[in-house]
Formats: structure tokens, C-alpha cells, sequence
């Protein structure tokens, strides 16, 4: 029950984040990004594969802002600085997918395998990011997953 909390709490942070960003301001707007899946169900991925790019930039949902940049599955970021990291992908089976900061693994969003065979998870993180590093994700264990606009995201954006 504590995670749920803490989830339904970071998403309230983001949402106010996105709606002071989206008022008009005379300052410089910090770096945020958000991507939402295409609608595409039942997405095999395998091992080995490149950064998962099932996603919609322009997606009424998806942001890029203040110099953020999105590209063959990566967000690219375009100053240093304390970043917070999140997705949320929504699982058919059993599956492991990592968040990866320039190709190098920084968190594991692990399905258990006693859990429900199917559902939504979700991972974040803060860490520090130098300009023109790279935030994707990649299947580590073969998976299928349900890339759905309201399902399957993940984004980003520069901690004041």
C-alpha cells in the first residue's frame, strides 16, 4: 500500500510540474520530457534487442521542452543536473525491462513471476545526468508488453 502511495504521490509531482511548466513564464524552461506509447498491443521484445522505440512523441500527452530531445528510443538531455527518471510498462508475461543511463543499466523494473501474468509497473530514480546523456529502456528477459498510450510511458525531467 506504501508503493501505491508513493506512486500516486510522484505522479501528483509530475503532473504540477507539467501544469506550472505549461503556464506562461518570462524564465527559461527547465528540461522535462514525457513519452507515451503508440498503440500497440501484445509488443514481442527479445534479449539483445536496441532501446525499446514503441513510443509517440507527438502523442497529445508526450512533451519535449526545454531542450530535451527524443530519438531511436533514447531521451537525450541538454544540461547537468539532478534528473528524476521514471516508466511504467504494462506487462502481458513475466518480464524484466532496465532503464539505461548512456547504454549502462541504472534500474530494473522486474515483473515477479508469482505475481498476476499480466499488469502495469512501475520504477524511478534521481541521479545525475551531464548534457547529452542518454535515458532508454531494454528488455533484459524476453517479454511481450502492451504498448497503450495510458498504459506504457516514461520521461524525465531536471530537478530544480
Amino acid at each position: 500500500m506504501a508503493f501505491l502511495g508513493m506512486k500516486i504521490f510522484l505522479s501528483c509531482v509530475f503532473l504540477i510540474y507539467v501544469n506550472v511548466e505549461a503556464a506562461p513564464s518570462p524564465q527559461v524552461k527547465q528540461p522535462l520530457a514525457h513519452i507515451e506509447a503508440n498503440e500497440k498491443k501484445g509488443i514481442p521484445y527479445g534479449v539483445g534487442q536496441d532501446s525499446i522505440k514503441d513510443w509517440n512523441v507527438g502523442n497529445v500527452h508526450s512533451r519535449l521542452r526545454g531542450g530535451m530531445k527524443y530519438g531511436h528510443g533514447c531521451l537525450v538531455v541538454p544540461k547537468d543536473g539532478g534528473y528524476y527518471a521514471y516508466a511504467q510498462l504494462y506487462f502481458h508475461r513475466y518480464g524484466r525491462v532496465v532503464i539505461r543511463k548512456n547504454q549502462y543499466e541504472v534500474f530494473t523494473m522486474l515483473q515477479h513471476p508469482h505475481n498476476v501474468p499480466e499488469g502495469p509497473h512501475y520504477t524511478e530514480g534521481v541521479f545525475y545526468l551531464k548534457a547529452g546523456d542518454s535515458i532508454s529502456l531494454k528488455t533484459a528477459i524476453s517479454t511481450t508488453l502492451y504498448m497503450s498510450t495510458a498504459r506504457s510511458y516514461f520521461g524525465v525531467f531536471l530537478l530544480k
